[in-house]
């Protein structure tokens, strides 16, 4: 495990803050977190952040997850858990994550 906490993977959101000074450390992970979380669960999948290092963990609902280091990663992650292709553009998607639609309602 030791491996992934020193795989070198910066990505250009991994320094994006939505805060000034007062910025709660974390946030902006624990958020980024959410948003990956909401982008694949129409796809059977999960993340989850263990709070440490630079990975998170992405898994399916049969019970097979991968560690991926990085959000470059957790891309190639998803894609090859996921038993159809993803499409982050795909319409009826970003119609789900708008605001105001509930959380696992789709039209």
């Amino acid at each position: 495990m030791l491996c992934y906490e020193l795989v070198p993977e910066d990505h250009w959101s991994d320094g994006v803050s939505d805060g000034g000074a007062d910025a709660v450390p974390g946030r902006s992970r624990y958020r980024r977190t959410r948003i990956l979380s909401a982008v694949l669960a129409p796809y059977g999948l999960t993340v989850s952040d263990p709070g440490t290092g630079p990975h998170c963990v992405v898994a399916d609902r049969k019970g097979a997850a991968e560690v991926a280091a990085g959000l470059p990663a957790v891309w190639q992650a998803a894609q090859r858990l996921s038993p159809r292709r993803i499409d982050v553009l795909d319409p009826v998607l970003l119609e789900a994550l708008a605001p105001g639609v509930p959380a696992g309602e789709q039209t």
